[in-house]
């Protein structure tokens, strides 16, 4: 008889472009190839049948970087639109780049170098200026790169976004690997 596990299981896929799916029945791994999977060809999840008959629930996440969902307000100008500038709403943001909104959505096109600002939601209430490339427009989120981030981790950018992501992911590990909490 085949079970199916209700719960969908975010799994990150490896930079050699695999991924480790693992059944949360018998415990059993399976690596995968994930290149066939990428793009807009595959846009939500992925059902894989284990030997002991149960069904897997996967989504695929082939971002670098991880990403905390926010709702900062702040402000941009478009260097590449006759320095455009108006209000945007950061709906995500991660060491790399942020998604936001904004009801100007028409004055921007891929390849476009932004300035924005906006103020982190930390108890500093730290203001962040950043330079970005757009290099998305999908409905009404404009994705963005910072342009020289190579620094974001040690910033104060950097502990915000990392923060939470490490309260949420160190309990999972120590739940996996109990003998690691001793």
């Amino acid at each position: 008889m085949t079970r199916s596990n209700s719960k969908v299981s975010l799994v990150y896929v490896r930079p050699d472009n695999t991924a480790v799916l693992t059944c949360p029945q018998c415990g059993r791994q399976n690596v995968i190839l994930a290149d066939s999977f990428k793009g807009h060809n595959y846009k939500s999840e992925l059902k894989i049948k284990c030997n002991c008959q149960n069904i897997i629930r996967v989504k695929l996440e082939f971002r670098k970087a991880l990403r905390k969902i926010t709702h900062l307000r702040g402000t941009y100008i478009n260097h590449s639109q006759k320095g455009s500038s108006g209000y945007l709403t950061i709906h995500d943001i991660s060491v790399t780049g942020l998604g936001f909104s904004s009801l100007d959505k028409e004055n921007f096109k891929v390849g476009d170098e932004l300035s924005i600002e906006f103020t982190l939601e930390d108890e500093h209430k730290t203001e962040i200026k950043k330079e970005v490339i757009v290099r998305s427009i999908r409905r009404n989120t404009i994705g963005c790169e910072f342009e020289g981030s190579k620094d974001v981790l040690s910033s104060p950018l950097g502990y915000y976004v990392m923060h939470e992501l490490i309260s949420i992911i160190l309990p999972l590990i120590l739940s996996i690997h109990p003998f690691l909490s001793s």
